[in-house]
């Protein structure tokens, strides 16, 4: 399930366990924060897009994680022939906030049961893995017999002469003589 939410003039996508950046909240670390939902979309492939459902339903919660400014931009304006020069740079203040929890009636995800959840499916396949390993470990191996090379002919000189031999025997003997 996700949520579109509005805060700060900004419509975000979010969902369980995510973490956003907003402009600056007056809330103090650590504090909850609701924001207005505009749509939801369930797990079942429905959307709620109803304002008045959303408004007696529906709220999105989050925790304020920290506080801290954006990345610095720098304004330079400049006028030509005039002398004019302004230079001049902002970092925006930001939010960090961790989205806790999204409801919509009696439907309710929350953060930390989406962890365990994730830790728990983590830990299932990590001991799938160590059983199939030792598994592995434990079984008899196989011994396969090795494929012999197939065996070189003999080289020698014998070998050589007779093939050359009779080629040369053949070109000879289609060779004809000239008249003079």
């Amino acid at each position: 399930m996700y949520a579109i939410i509005r805060t700060g003039g900004h419509q975000e996508k979010v969902s369980v366990g995510e973490q956003i950046t907003v402009d600056r909240l007056k809330e103090e670390e650590g504090a909850t924060v609701s924001f207005v939902p505009l749509m939801i979309h369930k797990d079942d492939g429905s959307i709620v897009t109803d304002h008045a459902e959303l408004a007696e339903k529906a709220s999105v919660v989050g925790t304020v994680l920290k506080h801290f400014k954006g990345e610095k931009l720098e304004v330079f304006n400049y006028r030509q022939k005039t002398g004019y020069r302004n230079h001049t740079g902002h970092r925006q203040p930001l939010t960090l906030v961790e989205i806790a929890e999204l409801r919509l009636g009696d439907a309710v995800e929350r953060a930390e049961e989406k962890r365990a959840a994730e830790t728990a499916q983590k830990e299932a396949i990590e001991l799938q893995k160590k059983a199939e390993a030792e598994e592995a470990k434990s079984a008899p191996k196989k011994v396969t017999p090795k494929k012999k090379a197939p065996a070189k002919a003999a080289t020698g000189a014998k070998a050589g002469a007779s093939k050359t031999a009779g080629a040369k025997s053949a070109t000879k003997k289609a060779a004809p003589k000239k008249k003079a």
